[in-house]
């Protein structure tokens, strides 16, 4: 057994799947910057998958908006217009107001300004009593804004005052007495501990330190019924994922602004935490366990983007244009929402989100109990997982095809996301970048090795075949060997020869290297229009090229694909010779003939070369009907069993009964014009031309005459139309005997 087990990893499979299992699991341990930005923009794409959910309806948000400053004033508005709006808003009877606001500052109103300076003066000019000066104070802090705005947030409903931590993420150190004073305004928002460290040494513990804090005046923190800070915590690429729930300065642990208003909303549970060596073990509220890795951070379950909550503009509240319940017995979040006030923040559903959906996103997790976190064991699941990947791949992958090996791949990558997905709906992060990676490394190895097997296999056969047979059929079994037998067939297909028209007097009025170079910018876009069409290029003649479609490969459609290249071919050389126009490089045109039928097709030649050719009557047909071109004065024919092939898909007009030379039976010939359905002035010019073709097959020359006057009407320079007109009139003035056919015999090939 283990002999077996052993010998797995002396064959490409088994080295390989081991190989990269070691990378990427040493890539999950370590952990590196740029493949855990990737995870995380995976992370981030399932929240935008999965879409907005529906929050719970005990929040809502007052905005300072746009819409407020705009009616209100630049932020920050005076303290006396926020009393009215806080108390605008506790008349609304909410349960719990959290401020996403801090008054660091204070704000001395004209009033108490005047009134100071008139104590100034009276006790200047020696009139000052007690009982005046008494009353003046009483004025004084009557008129004094801050009070005003303490005394509106100590009334009932509870309000929880945001406050500002510096430095987050610095080292644990003693605090200076400016700073103690600090600490001691926010101690009210403090954990209880459970389970203290043995020691913090700088530098070595794991949670979020903070260097420093501002906090609120000291009047409105004691009107309070709390604070918390409301401090964010961006990963490396700005995007707020997580959210942290403690962070420690001085010698104590403090909760956020939302965990504090919601122990408010829960009657004042004991917010408590416990600790171990290894960092933050789990965060309570009374017995309410919150889920949070050992930074004391809870990973954010995002319910959409903004305005996902319900969000009332501040000035609406102020001016009572709200619904009368709209915040009855709701947990009030108030913050700037208006984008020039910048608490915007970067999330994975919107690169604009302000910092109070935040706040409402994880007040939402704390009272749905919908949290996002990792899987317990999460490496372990995850190296596990790569494992039986590893296994599945290495099996599978050895025994497909190419395509059936990336068409597996493909599945197991989509089937392992789909779990993945499935989990993270259930509230469970689990690593999807990195199994990803590992599948897509796995199957670009054994696509990488197949091919370099396939390729030693080509070098091989082209070495043994190239001495007798062709390059370009060897590269024709190559790419389809199943499909193509050597030694000859019978094949429907159909053949297209082309020919430039006077090309004879073009080589002798060229230099041999400007016709070469002629001819190479000529035959270049012609072959490509071939191949992009599905076309194989039998051989070139000198100036003419001879295609295959539906040989060596089978092809349904090979009169319409031939066809359709016709007319690419045609139109390529009208812009090719506007070019060459403007480059003084002499214009021509070319003649297309197209036949479909059976045909022997297979390698052809002598002992020591073969070509892979198509031979027969049908073949023959084709480079007839391209001759014909010069006789009649089109561009493109195609015989009548192409014509049968294409159905109504294509414009054809007849062009005549031809008996070619070596054939007892006349065949129809028709000129393609184009595809589709014809333009009106088109459709009017082939409707007088058929009718004058039949005048002229049943001796009614004149009629005939009458109907290409029609057609030549629409197109003056119909080559075809003048040829039958002037044999109409030839007709009328030498009428033939009664035994003569509209039929013409082509003596020459």
């Amino acid at each position: 057994m283990l002999r077996r087990f052993a010998s797995l990893f002396k064959t490409f499979p088994g080295r390989w799947v081991a190989a990269v299992t070691l990378v990427v699991v040493a890539l999950l341990i370590w952990r590196p910057a740029f493949t855990e930005f990737l995870e995380l923009k995976f992370y981030d794409l399932k929240f935008r998958y999965r879409g907005p959910l529906t929050p719970v309806p005990e929040i809502a948000i007052i905005g300072i908006d746009d819409a407020s400053l705009q009616k209100v004033g630049r932020w920050p508005w005076s303290r006396e217009i926020q009393a009215r709006l806080f108390s605008k808003v506790k008349e609304a009877g909410p349960r719990v107001i959290g401020l996403d606001i801090v008054f660091a500052e204070r704000e001395e109103s004209a009033a108490v300004r005047t009134l100071a300076n008139l104590r100034r003066e009276i006790t200047g000019r020696g009139k000052a009593t007690p009982e005046l000066l008494n009353l003046l104070e009483q004025e004084e802090r009557r008129a004094d804004v801050d009070r005003q705005l303490a005394r509106v947030i100590g009334r009932e409903p509870p309000t929880v005052l945001g406050f500002f931590f510096r430095d987050v993420g610095g080292t644990v150190r003693g605090l200076q007495a400016a700073e103690l004073m600090g600490e001691s305004y926010i101690r009210a928002s403090t954990y209880n501990v459970v389970r203290q460290l043995e020691e913090i040494k700088p530098g070595s513990s794991p949670l979020m330190a903070a260097g420093g804090v501002q906090v609120n005046l000291p009047e409105i923190t004691a009107a309070a019924a709390g604070g918390g800070y409301f401090n964010m915590t961006p990963d490396d690429d700005g995007i707020v994922r997580w959210t942290p729930l403690a962070i420690l300065y001085g010698p104590d642990f403090f909760a956020p602004l939302t965990l504090v208003t919601m122990d408010h909303y829960w009657g004042r549970p004991p917010l408590g935490i416990t600790l171990t060596q290894l960092g933050v073990k789990e965060v309570r509220l009374g017995a309410r366990k919150v889920p949070v890795d050992r930074f004391g951070r809870l990973l954010i379950n995002y319910l959409g983007g903004p305005g996902v909550f319900p969000t009332y503009s501040a000035a609406a509240v102020m001016e009572g244009r709200i619904p009368p319940n709209a915040l009855k017995d709701k947990i009030v979040l108030m913050g700037a929402t208006a984008v020039g006030i910048y608490d915007l923040r970067v999330t994975p559903f919107s690169g604009n989100h302000p910092g109070i959906d935040i706040h409402a996103a994880v007040i939402d997790n704390l009272l749905s109990g919908r949290y996002m976190q990792k899987l317990p064991f999460a490496l372990g699941w995850s190296v596990l997982i790569l494992l039986v990947l590893g296994i599945i791949l290495g099996w599978a992958l050895p025994q497909l095809s190419a395509f059936r090996s990336i068409a597996f791949t493909l599945a197991l990558a989509v089937i392992f996301a789909g779990g993945n997905y499935l989990l993270f709906t259930r509230g469970w992060q689990l690593d999807l970048f990195y199994p990803l990676l590992y599948i897509g490394i796995i199957n670009v190895g054994f696509t990488v090795h197949r091919f370099m097997q396939e390729e030693k296999e080509r070098l091989r056969v082209r070495r043994t075949f190239e001495a007798y047979v062709a390059p370009a059929v060897v590269h024709e079994i190559l790419k389809h060997p199943d499909n193509l037998r050597l030694g000859g067939e019978r094949r429907e297909l159909t053949i297209l020869f082309t020919d430039i028209r006077g090309f004879t007097t073009l080589s002798e009025n060229l230099d041999p290297e400007d016709l070469v170079a002629l001819l190479h910018d000529f035959l270049n876009p012609m072959s490509n229009i071939i191949i992009e069409h599905g076309g194989t290029i039998d051989k070139y003649i000198g100036d003419a090229i001879m295609a295959l479609f539906g040989a060596p490969l089978e092809l349904a459609d090979h009169a319409p694909r031939a066809c359709r290249t016709a007319l690419h071919m045609t139109a390529a050389l009208r812009d090719l010779g506007k070019e060459w126009a403007t480059a003084g490089r002499p214009q021509f045109r070319i003649g297309v003939g197209v036949n479909s039928g059976v045909a022997a097709v297979g390698n052809m030649g002598s002992d020591r070369l073969f070509d892979y050719t198509a031979i027969g009557d049908n073949v023959n047909l084709a480079s007839r009907l391209e001759g014909l071109n010069k006789y009649f004065g089109t561009d493109i024919l195609v015989s009548e069993a192409t014509a049968k092939a294409l159905g109504d898909a294509f414009i054809l007009r007849k062009v005549d009964l031809v008996q070619v030379k070596g054939k007892a039976q006349p065949q129809e010939i028709y000129e393609l014009m184009g595809e589709g359905t014809p333009e009106p002035e088109l459709a009017r010019f082939l409707e007088a031309f058929d009718q004058a073709l039949t005048f002229f097959r049943t001796r009614q020359w004149a009629e005939s005459v009458a109907a290409l006057d029609e057609a030549l009407h629409l197109r003056p320079h119909d080559s075809l139309g003048r040829r039958y007109r002037l044999l109409c009139k030839k007709l009328l003035k030498d009428p033939p005997g009664p035994d003569w056919v509209p039929v013409t015999v082509m003596s020459e090939k």
